[in-house]
């Protein structure tokens, strides 16, 4: 397809020509920044999903020290 859209704007000058090589050129760079893009959203994501697991480690935690302080204050009184 690509080579077909070439001799077509081959006819037309060496602007078209330049014009084409340009535009396909952005194209095909933009495509591998999406690629790139979706890596790093993939691996965000993923970050994510281990802060939350661990988020919720320390709030299991925090809870059982709350349990045990207030064991320790009630019979301490």
């Amino acid at each position: 397809m690509e080579n077909e859209i070439l001799k077509m704007a081959s006819s037309q000058g060496i602007w078209a020509v330049l014009s084409f090589t340009l535009i396909f050129y952005i194209v095909k760079t933009q495509e591998k920044r999406d690629t790139r893009q979706e890596e790093r959203e993939k691996n965000y994501q993923e970050i994510i999903s281990k802060l939350t697991e661990k988020f919720n480690i320390v709030d299991d935690i925090n809870k059982n020290v709350n349990e045990i302080k207030d064991y320790v204050f009630k019979n301490n009184k």
